[in-house]
């Protein structure tokens, strides 16, 4: 009996120490993804900080599921220098590519036609042929900007019914500058309020234009689409309240960096969507399998202590027009 009790111990020994072994193998074996990211500006990281929350969520940690890769744009200073970036992160042979903007998404698509894309956030998908492109292999978000200029124009009108002259701000680079403009004077004809276009190439242009202005000049401001404008605008918010020129912006965190209002969909929202994307693509998804989503939550961001250093007085009923509120409003 003692014999039978002693063999039947080591089975179990046994059993429990393959059990362990095969456990352990288990873990070795689950696969440490390489996801790439192409980042054009400082803004965009947000987009990057809800993709990681979100792939977090659905069980892909950083560490133990997948391992990224960045690589930031705004670190060079020429075309070149960018796809010589670009290339060495293809090099590395990700599992997927992650872009934050329409640009990011080209200097990949030059590159590669096999590694999977996702893009968060594209101002439009008519005038910009991503997923079209032959031989390419990508999807994404849409942010919805080339949606909402005619909204944001309404917008600024409601916050400031008096506003009658309007200053277009538009970057001369950005392929979607002429379709932006149509759809702006479309809403202006529609609003009744008067468009005034300027085109800027760069950072300095934009600071050297709104220089000149004179307080008073112009009611308000709508800068159209573009990733070189989304800093710019911020970084000229104390020459904008010198000049009280109000500004309808594109996205909260603008807002919550000082700016008046944005109508748009947060960075980290957009990143947050874009996640259950990549997890698809990583389980096996072809990318051109997938719908180009639409964002989940375009809301108005107002700054309230911003809003009082300009001469208007915001209504209840105008206030009520916003989703976030960030600063310290007036009593």
């Amino acid at each position: 009996m003692k014999k039978q009790r002693k063999v039947l111990f080591l089975i179990l020994l046994v059993a429990g120490t393959l059990l362990d072994w095969s456990s352990s193998q288990q873990k070795q074996d689950v696969d440490l993804y390489t996801i790439g990211i192409v980042i054009a500006n400082e803004d965009r990281k947000d987009k990057v900080a809800g993709l990681k929350a979100g792939l977090q969520s659905l069980g892909l940690s950083e560490g133990a599921r997948v391992q990224y890769v960045p690589v930031y744009l705004n670190m060079v200073q020429t075309l070149e220098e960018e796809s010589t970036l670009v290339q060495d992160l293809i090099s590395k042979k990700p599992d997927v590519i992650v872009t934050t903007g329409a640009h990011e998404t080209f200097l990949i698509q030059q590159a590669s036609t096999t590694v999977p894309i996702v893009f968060i956030g594209v101002a439009s998908l008519v005038e910009l042929p991503l997923v079209e492109t032959e031989g390419t292999v990508t999807c994404g978000i849409s942010n919805g900007q080339m949606n909402v200029i005619g909204k944001r124009l309404e917008l600024t009108t409601r916050l400031l019914p008096d506003a009658k002259r309007i200053l277009i701000i538009a970057d001369s680079h950005a392929p979607t500058t002429e379709q932006a403009i149509v759809e702006a004077r479309s809403a202006a004809s529609l609003l009744g309020v008067r468009l005034h276009v300027k085109q800027v190439a760069s950072p300095k242009d934009l600071e050297q234009l709104l220089s000149t202005l004179s307080p008073g000049e112009y009611d308000a401001m709508l800068p159209l689409p573009s990733y070189v404008l989304e800093d710019a605008i911020t970084d000229c918010l104390p020459l904008l309240i010198d000049k009280q020129l109000f500004v309808m912006g594109s996205y909260p965190e603008q807002v919550k960096a000082g700016l008046y209002a944005a109508y748009g969909v947060s960075f980290h929202a957009q990143g947050m969507q874009a996640a259950h994307m990549v997890a698809r693509v990583l389980d096996g998804v072809p990318p051109t399998d997938l719908s180009i989503e639409w964002p989940d939550d375009i809301r108005l961001a107002v700054n309230a202590t911003s809003l009082s250093k300009l001469p208007i007085t915001v209504t209840d009923q105008q206030w009520s027009l916003a989703q976030e509120w960030y600063g310290v409003r007036n009593k």
